[in-house]
C-alpha cells in the first residue's frame, strides 16, 4: 500500500529545496506532487482535509516567496545600477581635485622620487615598505620605526638597493607592520595624488591619479588642489 507520509515528505523537501530562481517549474513540481498524493491516497483512509489545507497553504507560501525574491533581485539590480550612476556621474567632478584611493602602486617619473602612503590600524614599532617591478622583483626595501596609528608617509628617491636611479613607470608596494608586541598590525596601502583624467570600461568610471589608474570604487576621500 502506498504510504502518503514518504509522499508528504517529499513535497515538503521539495518545497524547501526548490530553486526559486526557476518559478514555473518549482510551481509545477509542487502541484505534480500534490496529484500525485492525491491519486495514490488509500481510499479508506483520505487524506484529512486539515492536512490538504496545510499543502495549499505551502504551496501559497512558496508563490510569496518567489514573489519576494524576483522583487528583491529587481531592486537590487537597480541600485547597483544607481550607484553606478551616482559614482560616474561624481568621478567627472573629481578631475583637478586631489583625491585618496585604496592601492598599492607608485609612480616614478622623470623627477624621480615618489611618496609611500599607506594607513595603520594602530602604532607600530617596525615598518617595512618592498617595492617591486612589474616582474615581481623586489627593488628595494624601506624600513622605519614607531609609526603612529592613521595615515603615514615613507620618501623613497627612486633608487633600487644598489644606488641606481630606476626606469620611469609603476611600481609595486607592500607594506608589514608590527607592535611592540610583536603582533601584526593591520595596513591599508593608499595612492595619493591629483585626478587628472577619467575614462569608463565596461560602464565603469576608471580615474587617473597622478598617471596610475584607479577605480573610482576605490576612492576614499577627495580634496582639493594645495596652494602650497
Amino acid at each position: 500500500m502506498f504510504e502518503t507520509n514518504t509522499i508528504n515528505n517529499d513535497i515538503g523537501f521539495h518545497a524547501e529545496t526548490s530553486s526559486l530562481g526557476g518559478t514555473n517549474m518549482a510551481k509545477d513540481d509542487f502541484l505534480k506532487l500534490l496529484i500525485t498524493q492525491l491519486s495514490h491516497q488509500d481510499p479508506m483512509s483520505p487524506m484529512e482535509s486539515q492536512d490538504f489545507a496545510a499543502q495549499l497553504a505551502q504551496f501559497s507560501s512558496l508563490e510569496q516567496l518567489q514573489g519576494i525574491r524576483a522583487n528583491i533581485e529587481q531592486g537590487v539590480e537597480a541600485d547597483l545600477i544607481l550607484a553606478q550612476t551616482i559614482n560616474n556621474t561624481m568621478a567627472a567632478s573629481i578631475i583637478g581635485r586631489r583625491a585618496k584611493a585604496i592601492g598599492d602602486k607608485v609612480m616614478i617619473d622623470t623627477y624621480g622620487g615618489a611618496e609611500i602612503t599607506f594607513r595603520l590600524g594602530g602604532f607600530a614599532q617596525d615598518v617595512k615598505v618592498t617595492i617591486s617591478d612589474s616582474n615581481g622583483d623586489t627593488v628595494n626595501v624601506l624600513t622605519a620605526n614607531n609609526l603612529s596609528d592613521g595615515e603615514n608617509n615613507l620618501s623613497w628617491d627612486g633608487k633600487n638597493s644598489e644606488g641606481q636611479t630606476v626606469q620611469e613607470g609603476t611600481y609595486h608596494f607592500t607594506v608589514e607592520a608590527t607592535g611592540i608586541d610583536g603582533n601584526a598590525i593591520s595596513v591599508t596601502p593608499l595612492i595619493v595624488g591629483i585626478a587628472t583624467g577619467i575614462r569608463y570600461e565596461d560602464g565603469k568610471a576608471i580615474l587617473l591619479i597622478d598617471g596610475q589608474e584607479v577605480p573610482f570604487s576605490s576612492v576614499v576621500e577627495i580634496g582639493r588642489v594645495s596652494n602650497d
